[in-house]
């Protein structure tokens, strides 16, 4: 596994480049066809479709005043887009244009005024191989793609992370010989982002809105003892009927160690099979340097949704298996867990405060034993654990659902171990240190068991064993499907017979 200051170095690097050389890292993937033959576009008047304006001072005063009146009761996913649900096919709208070569080129251009970038939902999917998806920028050239039949979810969905701008044109190139069947493309959603989720510095690059300045870079020092809890954590947006969301998750290693790609989060951001299907995960948005706040790339996308395999709202946990394994290019890793329950003198947090990149928070005191405090779960007590006031950093909106570990000194190699998911609560900047109040996470070891297996955590990470902790991996050659990579491997702990799992 790359080091920290490997990866960030790429990071950095790899946001210069695209910053000073736009066109030139474009022309290292597969441009899209218009580029290459800009002849077949002479003539060709691109329709458009016109999506609800956006108000974004209006929507993020409105955004404050909640999370105002929420105080320390207050969730922390952070909505980034408002919803426009539409009805685009490529048989009865945009743009058909016939190649020489016999192929086919469909495009329609999107426009919502006042967005910051959109992020589209196709609730059909179904090209067959060689057909390509491009998202094109008409007023920067950037473009996101080729987007193709292995990015969709196995029914056929394609959801994509958020765009850079108001206005893009989609493109899909269907080559000479190839048939494309009938309503294989439709588009069901597009999302009009106010947060500004690929920033001023266009394409792939930057977060949802800068953090507060309190957060520390997990390039700092503090993050150091922890450089496969970090791989392992991405954050990711998904899709409910109030618009799109943006949480933080968690890649979870279990007992076979296997590589099934796990992802723990929050059950206020996933707890639907449509919303864990509209999932799209960035991993490695990081500083590159520490104290840079900013500056990582996004590059490292994952496409293709999750299936919802557990969850529960009393201790706000949800599961879900990826439906593709994360790139081996993203070099990723898989996080321990410990379902022993007992409270440790202190804490840390892996997350994306405000989407932005990846942050660590310190909290130095003991844990102690809460009930939920956003109030989901009903009548449930003793479900969640209290954090802080943190010593270094916070948490923000875009927080929900990351992992909190069990810090590195702790006694008996037990260090940097999963134990809770974040709610929410108070904490957050003031100034360039936190404030004073705290927040709370479910507890791993309540989640752990549960009714059934579609409520607990036990049957996806432990299986049947009586297993009560996995300790970390991280990959030590790529994954293929033919030959799993090496792992650095740790021993599993087995429960005591009269060991009561809370």
């Amino acid at each position: 596994m790359r080091t920290r200051f490997e990866k960030c170095l790429l990071n950095l690097m790899t946001g210069l480049l695209l910053l000073c050389c736009a066109t030139a890292i474009a022309q290292q993937r597969e441009a899209p066809y218009s580029y290459a033959h800009p002849q077949t576009l002479a003539g060709a008047s691109v329709p458009q479709l016109v999506l609800k304006a956006v108000d974004q001072s209006s929507l993020l005063a409105s955004d404050s005043r909640q999370l105002e009146a929420a105080g320390e009761n207050a969730e922390k996913r952070l909505r980034v887009a408002t919803p426009n649900r539409i009805n685009v096919d490529t048989d009865d709208a945009g743009l058909w244009i016939p190649l020489d070569d016999g192929g086919r080129l469909w495009r329609l251009q999107l426009n919502s005024a006042g967005a910051t970038d959109l992020r589209l939902g196709f609730d059909r999917f179904e090209v067959p191989a060689g057909v390509t998806l491009h998202l094109i920028s008409p007023s920067t050239r950037n473009y996101a793609g080729p987007f193709t039949a292995a990015d969709a979810s196995p029914d056929h969905q394609l959801w994509l992370a958020p765009f850079a701008g108001d206005t893009l044109v989609l493109e899909l190139h269907v080559p000479p010989g190839v048939q494309l069947p009938a309503h294989a493309v439709h588009l069901s959603s597009a999302g009009s982002g106010y947060r500004n989720t690929t920033g001023a510095g266009g394409f792939t690059l930057f977060g949802a809105g800068e953090s507060g300045t309190c957060n520390i870079d997990v390039v700092c020092p503090l993050g150091a003892p922890y450089s496969l809890e970090i791989s392992a954590v991405a954050k990711f947006y998904f899709d409910t009927t109030e618009g799109t969301f943006l949480c933080t998750g968690t890649l979870m290693n279990d007992i076979a160690q296997d590589f099934k790609p796990y992802l723990l989060t929050a059950n206020h951001c996933i707890n639907t099979q449509a919303e864990a299907t509209s999932m799209s995960l960035i991993w490695n948005y990081e500083s590159s340097t520490c104290g840079a706040h900013g500056g990582g790339s996004t590059a490292d996308t994952q496409n293709g949704g999750a299936t919802l395999v557990a969850h529960r709202a009393d201790v706000d946990f949800a599961l879900v298996r990826l439906n593709s394994m994360p790139s081996s290019a993203f070099d990723v890793a898989y996080a321990g867990w410990d379902a022993n329950g007992t409270a440790t003198a202190g804490s840390i947090g892996v997350h994306h405060p405000s989407g932005w990149v990846k942050a660590i928070t310190q909290n130095t005191h003991t844990l102690t034993t809460v009930n939920n405090c956003i109030g989901t779960g009903g009548s449930s007590t003793a479900t969640h654990w209290k954090t802080g006031p943190y010593a270094q950093g916070t948490t923000e909106g875009g927080s929900s659902g990351s992992a909190l570990l069990i810090p590195s000194n702790a006694p008996g190699g037990i260090g940097g171990r999963v134990i809770g998911m974040l709610s929410g609560g108070g904490a957050a900047c003031s100034g360039n240190v936190p404030n004073t109040l705290t927040d709370c996470y479910g507890k791993f070891s309540v989640a752990f068991d549960g009714a059934s297996a579609s409520q607990r955590l036990s049957d996806w990470l432990a299986a049947a064993s009586d297993t009560i902790f996995r300790n970390g991996f991280e990959l030590a050659g790529a994954a293929t499907t033919a030959e799993p990579p090496a792992v650095r491997s740790v021993p599993s702990a087995v429960r005591p017979a009269s060991k009561a799992v809370q």
